[in-house]
């Protein structure tokens, strides 16, 4: 703990990250003597959490250092204000989001993380951006950011969330032939090379020069150019190395890229590419939740998912978590069973592989897989089982519901929050056969007032 405090009490430490987190919403994630982890993204007093100098990590810091800090997150987006709690969840407060994209894989294979990482410089490069990419080495992968000054302002007027979400799927679809015969050469047990579109409105990246959240790694910033050189060693927290120009950009060289994406991206489907299965063999094996027809299992499922995002703070960990838990206890009614471990009579989602791992959210135990995703009955709960089974059911409401259900759930106290009967009795029941109270008073339009709920039986 004590070289953690120091390494974020550097002066070029303090100095980058409060760069990178100007006028972003930060988060910072903790982890306990035992182990679990806690985002924390505002302060006592309900205001977002903010750093906009480096004496502001120092304040950061002394304020949780009884909960041991160990990384500092910033958002996608860039707002005019962070001041109160719903600057946050204000469409009109967001000025501009940094379009971006994941390559994540094996320490084992690096090698093939540099070069999908290669592959998208190239397509941003044949696309006239030069001077405005740069990169940031996660943990366990890279991320590829567009800075997202080189898109002019009134660019950003069309909806930054929909400029910069076009901007990475259009990109992204461009190097999908390259990426794929990458990907088609990982043969990691632990973690597939994986690539994909990260923009959605509760992005949050990994600070240049924050600690990684479990390794004991710095998120290093790479020169494209200096890409191939770079080795692990450069992120070793006593000897980190790293590229200090990383926010230069040209104006204006984005663009053109963001016309022809505008233009090209419809719709919100989002790009991932991996060896895993396609979105074809996902149809024919996975069953997909019917619009419109919001029952239990979905709510269960929704508010476990934000359940678990409010606590840990990792979005995809989070749509696992929600799926596996409202299996769980779909599964437990029907027996007449509230708290042990489900049996192997599951089938929703990828075959687990190895040996799995527990993880305690609180009192409550779930099981995840040597990939990382939570696991039931022999099966993993990936994050696009989730959109298939429980958000593709909200619809074109769900990212309402979503954010709706992040402040409905964040209004309790974290005590509630950690256990499994507080959570189930007082988060739940009360809106378990009314969705629509998710939303809230000022909510409750037609939208929801429409839609049919069904009684499934978890």
């Amino acid at each position: 703990m004590e070289d953690v405090l120091r390494h974020y009490l550097r002066e070029d430490v303090a100095g980058e990250i409060s760069r990178f987190c100007s006028r972003r919403w930060v988060a910072l994630e903790c982890r306990s003597s035992g182990g679990s982890r806690a985002f924390y993204r505002y302060w006592p007093d309900g205001r977002p959490l903010t750093i906009s100098e480096p004496a502001d990590i120092k304040r950061l810091i002394n304020r949780f250092e009884n909960r041991m800090p160990r990384a500092i997150y910033g958002s996608a987006n860039i707002y005019r204000r962070l001041e109160r709690g719903e600057d946050v969840s204000a469409a009109d407060n967001i000025l501009m989001s940094t379009p971006s994209w994941d390559v994540d894989g094996s320490l084992e294979e690096i090698e093939l993380i540099k070069e999908a990482a290669r592959a998208l410089v190239e397509a941003l490069r044949s696309e006239g951006v030069e001077r405005s990419i740069y990169l940031v080495w996660s943990g366990r992968g890279i991320h590829v950011h567009l800075n997202e000054k080189a898109v002019s302002g009134e660019l950003w007027e069309k909806g930054p969330l929909r400029v910069s979400f076009a901007i990475a799927e259009y990109v992204l679809r461009s190097a999908r032939d390259g990426l794929e015969r990458i990907c088609e050469r990982s043969r990691s047990l632990d973690r597939r090379l994986k690539v994909e579109n990260l923009m959605d409105i509760q992005r949050v990246f990994t600070a240049p020069l924050s600690l990684h959240r479990e390794l004991d790694l710095v998120a290093v910033t790479i020169k494209p150019d200096e890409l191939e050189n770079f080795e692990l060693n450069w992120t070793e927290i006593k000897a980190f190395r790293y590229w200090s120009g990383w926010d230069v950009f040209e104006a204006g060289e984005g663009d053109k890229l963001a016309l022809k994406a505008l233009a090209e991206i419809r719709g919100a489907s989002r790009t991932i590419i991996s060896m895993e299965e396609s979105e074809e063999e996902l149809k024919a094996t996975q069953p997909v939740a019917r619009l419109g027809r919001i029952g239990r299992f979905q709510v269960m499922g929704l508010l476990q998912a934000v359940r678990y995002y409010v606590l840990k703070g990792d979005l995809d960990l989070a749509k696992s978590f929600g799926l596996n838990r409202a299996i769980f206890y779909a599964w437990a009614k029907k027996r007449g069973v509230t708290t042990r471990r489900a049996g192997g009579a599951f089938r929703a989602g990828q075959p687990a592989e190895g040996e799995e791992v527990e993880e305690k959210i609180g009192d409550e135990v779930a099981y995840r897989s040597q990939r990382g995703y939570f696991t039931i009955g022999g099966q993993v709960q990936r994050p696009i089982d989730f959109d298939r089974m429980i958000a593709a059911r909200f619809g074109s409401s769900f990212k309402k519901f979503w954010d709706a259900a992040v402040e409905y759930v964040r209004s309790f106290p974290e005590d509630v929050l950690k256990s499994q009967r507080d959570f189930y009795r007082k988060i739940y029941l009360p809106v378990r056969d009314q969705p629509e109270k998710i939303l809230g008073r000022n909510e409750r339009g037609q939208e929801a007032s429409n839609l049919d709920h069904s009684r499934d039986s978890s």
